[in-house]
């Protein structure tokens, strides 16, 4: 590693003044409007990172050809006695082989090399010397073997990029074409009559036969045009042929003297030695050829009678483009083109023709880039006139695009990285111009854009220096951002202050720092004056220049560990983002403006960032996501954008495109904090309402940021707006959204948050404010914004327009600034659809604002004269109807409808059941009307299909309807408004026992016991049939109660019946295999989800098998498609039929956790009590031990049933944020058995009894029978707590 000197101070040494060409303000940017050019480049420079000089090589004789490892990075340097690798960047000699030791050049030294290329897949180098020789050198082993001869010898060698086949040039003037391995394929010669296969055809136009030429004395005249005389080849030329490859391989190209001419021809050849094309007959065409690696030209030079020029030409051998090289016609000649891998730089090797007076030549090595169909000058090397300091080769690096290695004939390597930058000026404050250099030889092309946008190549005005300018920087300090220096290649410095230039000489240095390590850039910062430096390794250094002894220290973050990169970065800059550094992938370029971070992103999009609330997971996640539509911290652009520069104090950001010109777009959230400010401290409505409406900002923003602000100072905003046409403009943009958490969040740290929402809308809240102060300031002025306000709210007040408008008719316009009735309909009319315009008109009952509505309508008289014509010969009353009911609004119509009197009733009966209005109609009727009789009844039979038979027997009941109303009550079982109403009929003895049987069978259908018991007891007068329904319902003691109370009746053997029925094995056998099933249900899949009536919806559907999702969902839809419009009953009992207990149903885990619940519900208290009082002491002591067994069961198997983090694990698996891993890990995650199965079997039968113990005999021992209960059915509780909790 050398030592980096900063250089801090310069010393004056002569002053000229600056050629400024060109007027920035005779450009307008809207005449380039529609300009359509390529643009790569344009607005970047050059800048030299480093350069690495090693004289540490030293070999006989001098250098004469370079090539580049591919793999390593070390150099092949050969000369006319040895081939040495050399390292540049640890500066030792890897290997090295004499080619004078074996024969292969002469001794002497007079020996030519021809021709070098590394074959990395060979892990060698292949040589070839004109003597004929084809030599392979291996790298491994340093051994030098001769792969081949010809006796002719060799003048040229070029591999193909593919390293797969070589062309060899020979003395006689043939092409050898070969394998890699050495097998010849082809021979034939260079210089060939024929053009080649891509010949051009003739189709016969300018022919004598095919056009019309006039009169035949005319063709007589004509003249014969000579063709071009081609000039030979120049006199230094070495007359050796030039191969070149294109990038793919398929193509190479030869530059070869042709015998007749003696000028130069290029011809095109394919891999398989077919000729395509020559080139046409160029005059003063060079020796220097090379194909761009992108495949489109090829590139050689041309010496013209006035000029001197790098030509192109493309594969079929015809010229495209050109550039002239910054010499005089016979002032220096060109020794070689070389393309950058990547096809952007094109570098022009060259050495002056004529020497100085000492004797030496100058040699020059120069870099060109194009955009816009402009070739610039980039960078200019002089290597002066000492022969040991010219290089004498030169050579691109293969892997890294920007990396330029040469060798001099003292043997010194230098090799120099640069990297693309755009050269903008620092400033932050308005006093910045946004200017942009962009160096074009010894011009430096300016553009300021803050005052103007002007497409590359053009510029705002030139900067003429007398030398090639290599780099160009801005000062970085308060006020003076504007001013430039300019880095020549004669090694001065150019200054530009206030349109004056001065020029220094680097000479001598006041201050030097040592920097232990390469430095490849660095950057200050204006606002704190920090500098950072960057090494080569991505290591970050501070420099501390305002002490009084300047120092260098790592840089190191709030925890004290240092920052470093892990590669060299291009663009750097400094800023805070809350104290943390962050490695963001997927930017191609950014810029720091003010309190903003800008980014252009590789997905084509550009974000602006606060800088103040930024942090490295905020920016992270920034990057990473698209963002929504109301998303203003994004932006989309076109595909290969960049940021040029960032006009400082503005929103305006210059980018600059591949396939277009430069764009320019303003970026609203630069301008927001500063709106918002202005908005809260200073009340500049104005100010804010231009700025908003500039940027396209949503004008909902001025009343979201601070709500109360904006209500309090609701006059001043109109004042200071003083515009009608603004303030319409602010109300037909109100949104009920708010802007400031969704379109402008507020930054973190900014002192105004959001706004907790209110009761009230937003809209409604802005609109009746505005109005209320547009009123009490001037009504007449502000009628069209008054207006506004009606319609804008959220349910549009048109009616109260509309009699705005129609009290305007009647009055004159006395004030100046009032509008007549006629502009306020038509304004009305832009607002709102005129058919609902027509149609509110209509609703209001005034036929004069209807017709000054239909008027202004597109409606044809013949649509809408008949139908007012016919309304008004009705009846006021019919005739409000009749229009409610053509605008649907049916309320109005029948409170219209039942003011017209009896004839109309039929017709208020039939709207009132066509559209349900039944309560609102029995308001309208006394309740002792026939009418209300009549509409209670068609309420009822509405209540009755709705399934509320209850309701509809109330209200039957109600109008004196009892026979309806008992039919009504029976159907819905409601037993006691029945019994009721069928003694207030009153019915027969007979038929009220009649009816009492009917009621309580429906209620011993639904488990209703004890009242079917109290229907068949009192009503029906059979107290044998009660006490049967209240056994069957296990109410043994009412039971009991009843039989002690009417006639003696036996019902041991009925308690008996009970107990056997309920059989406690029974039981515990049906607990143990439901447990089981549910364990093997896990296993296999997940529990099932909540379903609807269309059958199941789990999100999971798809993971079970295609075979049970087939049969499972057809069975299950048709099903239920069929039971949607039965009735209640029918729908329980088809909900319970899809609880089936069937293996495999895809509700099996529900039904098998109901039937848990059931049986866990069964009382078992009552029972025996039952069974001791009648001694029945066996069956209750098995039936209180089985059940203890099987309550202890069910609670051991509570964790089994319902694992331990079950429900946090039936999160759904899919989602809008899910990923195809996220789903897969989910269901992988609750697919995993907690214990295997011989495990999970084991835990179920050989848990130990848990805390719930329950003593044996508890109800007998015990005199307590409530906590008895409690203790017995305090398992079965906990457990049916837990299946509902599932």
């Amino acid at each position: 590693m050398g030592q980096s000197n900063l250089r801090s101070c310069l010393t004056s040494r002569s002053t000229t003044d600056f050629l400024l060409r060109g007027d920035y303000s005779e450009l307008k940017p809207t005449k380039y409007r529609n300009l359509r050019l390529i643009l790569r480049t344009v607005m970047r420079n050059l800048k030299l990172l480093k350069s690495l000089r090693s004289s540490e090589l030293q070999g006989p004789g001098s250098p004469q050809y370079l090539s580049v490892r591919a793999d390593t990075g070390t150099l092949l340097v050969l000369s006319q006695y040895s081939i040495t690798e050399f390292d540049p960047r640890t500066g030792q000699v890897v290997n090295e082989a004499s080619l004078t030791a074996d024969g292969f050049l002469p001794d002497d030294g007079c020996g030519v090399v021809v021709g070098l290329q590394d074959l990395a897949e060979l892990e060698s180098a292949c040589l070839a010397t004109a003597g004929g020789d084809v030599i392979l050198f291996n790298l491994n082993t340093c051994q030098v073997e001769c792969v081949g001869s010809v006796d002719s010898g060799l003048t040229s060698m070029s591999w193909s990029p593919d390293e797969e086949l070589v062309v060899l040039t020979t003395g006689q003037e043939t092409i050898i074409m070969m394998t890699k391995d050495f097998e010849p394929i082809i021979e034939f010669g260079i210089h060939q009559d024929d053009f080649g296969e891509g010949k051009f055809i003739t189709v016969g136009w300018g022919k004598k036969e095919t056009q019309f030429h006039g009169s035949e004395g005319n063709i007589r005249n004509d003249v014969n045009i000579c063709p071009q005389e081609v000039q030979p080849a120049a006199a230094w030329d070495d007359h050796r042929p030039r191969v070149t490859w294109r990038g793919d391989g398929q193509l190479f190209a030869v530059s070869a003297v042709c015998p007749q001419t003696g000028g130069r021809k290029v011809r095109v050849w394919n891999r398989e030695g077919v000729l395509q094309a020559t080139s046409e007959p160029i005059s003063g065409l060079e020796q220097a050829l090379c194909w761009k690696p992108s495949g489109s030209l090829i590139a050689s030079s041309q010496r013209h009678p006035n000029k001197h020029s790098v030509v192109f030409m493309e594969k079929n051998g015809l010229l495209h483009g050109d550039f002239t090289l910054p010499f005089s016609k016979d002032q220096a000649k060109v020794k070689d083109l070389l393309w950058n891998s990547d096809s952007t730089v094109l570098a022009v090797w060259l050495e002056d023709m004529t020497p100085g007076e000492d004797g030496q030549v100058n040699t020059y090595v120069q870099l060109w880039t194009v955009g816009n169909y402009h070739w610039y000058l980039k960078q200019s090397l002089d290597f002066g006139k000492d022969p040991q300091k010219a290089p004498v080769c030169v050579g691109w690096d293969p892997e890294r695009p920007l990396r330029l290695h040469m060798v001099t004939r003292g043997w010194t390597t230098i090799t120099y990285d640069w990297g693309w930058n755009t050269d903008r000026s620092p400033g932050v404050d308005d006093t910045d111009n946004a200017n942009v250099a962009v160096i074009d030889g010894d011009k430096v092309l300016m553009t300021t854009f803050r005052k103007c946008v002007v497409p590359p190549p053009m510029c705002s005005f030139e900067l003429q220096l007398k030398s090639p300018v290599n780099q160009v920087t801005f000062l970085c300090r308060p006020q003076k951002t504007n001013q430039l220096a300019a880095l020549t290649a004669d090694r001065q410095i150019s200054f530009l202050h206030m349109f004056v230039m001065k020029i220094y000489k680097l000479i001598s240095i006041d201050d030097c720092i040592e920097v232990d390590g390469v430095v490849v850039s660095m950057v200050q910062c204006c606002q704190t004056r920090t500098v950072a430096l960057q090494l080569e390794d991505g290591q970050i250094r501070k420099l501390l220049w305002d002490c009084p002894e300047p120092s260098v220290e790592d840089w190191t973050d709030s925890s004290g560990c240092s920052i470093n990169f892990p590669v060299a970065c291009i663009q750097t800059a400094l800023c805070s983002i809350s104290g943390e550094v962050s490695l963001a992938s997927n930017v191609s370029s950014f810029a720091v403006c003010n309190d903003f971070l800008l980014i252009t992103t590789h997905s084509h999009t550009c974000r602006c960032l606060h800088l103040s609330s930024l942090s490295v997971k905020g920016l992270q996640v920034a990057l990473a996501s698209d963002g929504n539509q109301n998303d203003e911290t994004l932006r989309r652009v076109e595909r290969g954008s960049r940021i040029v520069t960032v006009v400082p104090q503005d929103t305006r950001v210059i980018l600059q495109v591949s396939l277009t010109h430069e764009r320019l777009f303003h970026v609203k959230l630069i301008k927001l904090r500063e709106f918002v400010l202005t908005l809260v401290v200073l009340i500049c409505f104005r100010e804010a309402f231009e700025c908003m409406r500039k940027l396209r900002i949503n004008l909902n923003l001025i009343c979201d940021h601070n709500p109360k602000v904006f209500l309090d100072n609701i006059e001043t905003f109109i004042t200071q707006l003083n515009s009608i046409n603004d303030v319409n403009l602010f109300l037909t943009e109100l949104k009920e959204e708010d802007t400031t958490s969704t379109m402008y969040p507020h930054p973190e740290s900014s002192p105004i948050q959001p706004q907790p929402a209110s009761g009230q809308k937003k809209v409604d809240v802005v609109c009746d404010a505005l109005r209320g102060a547009m009123e009490s300031m001037d009504p007449n002025k502000f009628c069209l914004s008054i207006l506004t306000a009606h319609v804008k709210k959220t349910v549009p007040e048109l009616e109260i327009a509309l009699q705005k408008v129609h009290e305007l008719r009647g009055e004159r316009i006395s004030t100046p600034g009032a509008v007549s009735a006629e502009e306020a309909l038509k304004y009305l009319l832009f607002l709102v659809n005129v058919n609902d315009l027509y149609e509110h008109s209509l609703g209001t009952y005034d036929f004069d604002l209807v017709l000054m509505v239909a008027e202004k309508s597109q409606k044809d008289p013949k649509e809408y004269l008949p139908f007012l014509n016919m309304l008004k010969s009705l009846e006021p009353n019919y005739q409000r109807y009749t229009i409610d009911k053509h605008l649907k609004r049916y309320k109005k119509a029948l409170h219209h409808l039942s003011k017209c009197g009896e004839q109309h009733f039929p017709e208020a009966l039939q709207l009132v059941k066509e559209q349900k209005l039944y309560s609102e109609a029995l308001r309208m009727f006394s309740a002792n009307s026939s009418h209300y009789k009549a509409l209670s009844c068609a309420y009822a039979e509405h209540l009755v299909q709705q399934q509320q038979a209850e309701q509809a027997g109330l209200l039957l009941w109600r109008c004196g309807e009892p026979v309806s109303a008992l039919q009504a009550f029976a159907s819905s079982t409601s037993w006691r408004n029945a019994i009721c109403v069928a003694q207030q009929i009153p019915l027969p003895p007979d038929q009220l026992a009649l009816l009492a049987r009917d009621l309580a069978e429906k209620l011993i259908e639904q488990r209703r016991y004890s009242e079917a018991a109290l229907l068949l007891d009192q009503y029906a007068k059979d107290c044998e049939e009660a006490i049967l329904a209240l056994i069957t319902g296990a109410v043994w003691e009412e039971a009991l109660r009843l039989k002690c109370l009417r006639q003696p009746c036996n019902i041991m053997f009925i308690c008996q019946y009970v107990a056997v029925t309920l059989s406690p094995q029974t039981h515990h056998n049906i607990i143990y295999r439901i447990i089981y099933r549910i364990y093997l249900g896990y296993i296999v899949k997940p529990p099932s989800c909540p379903t609807d009536e269309d059958g199941p919806d789990c999100p999971d559907a798809e993971l079970y098998s295609e075979a049970s999702s087939v049969m499972t969902n057809s069975k299950y839809s048709q099903s239920n498609s069929r039971i949607s419009s039965r009735s209640s009953k029918n729908r329980r009992k088809a909900e319970r039929k899809k609880l089936s207990l069937k293996e495999g149903s895809p509700m099996e885990d529900r039904a098998l956790m109901y039937a848990l619940g059931e049986i866990s519900t069964t009382d078992v208290h009552s029972l025996l009590k039952a069974l001791v009082l009648f001694e029945f002491d066996k069956q209750a002591e098995k039936l209180q031990l089985a059940y203890e067994d099987a309550l202890q069961m069910m609670a051991a198997a509570v964790p089994e049933v319902w694992p331990e983090g079950l429900q946090n694990n039936q999160a759904p698996l899919t989602g809008p944020n899910s990923t195809a891993n996220s789903i897969m890990a989910s269901f992988q995650q609750q697919q995993k058995p907690v214990v295997s199965q011989q495990g999970r079997q084991r835990s179920v039968l050989n848990q130990p009894f848990s805390s719930c113990y329950i003593d044996h005999f508890c109800c007998l021992n015990s005199p307590d029978d409530d906590d008895n209960n409690m203790s017995l059915l305090s398992v079965s509780k906990c457990f049916s707590l837990q299946m509902l909790r599932s």
